[in-house]
């Protein structure tokens, strides 16, 4: 994982849920998976699948409601 992060020159956090205590927490049902999470720390909406700016926007404005 760690290689991969580094040839891609990913800054992010990636974290690996072996056990898939994150992804039953979460309900995620494939991959990837994306989540936008309001102010207030609740999911507003769970999307699965691939995005694209016009998904992403459309789903931040609705988090942020």
């Amino acid at each position: 994982m760690k290689a991969f992060a580094q040839e891609r020159e990913l800054t992010f956090t990636i974290l690996l849920d072996e056990a898939s205590t994150v992804a039953n927490a979460y309900q995620v049902r494939g991959i990837p998976a994306s989540f936008f999470i309001d102010r207030d720390g609740v999911i507003q909406v769970r999307h699965t699948g691939a995005l694209d700016k016009a998904l992403i926007d459309k789903y931040i404005e609705q988090s942020l409601r």
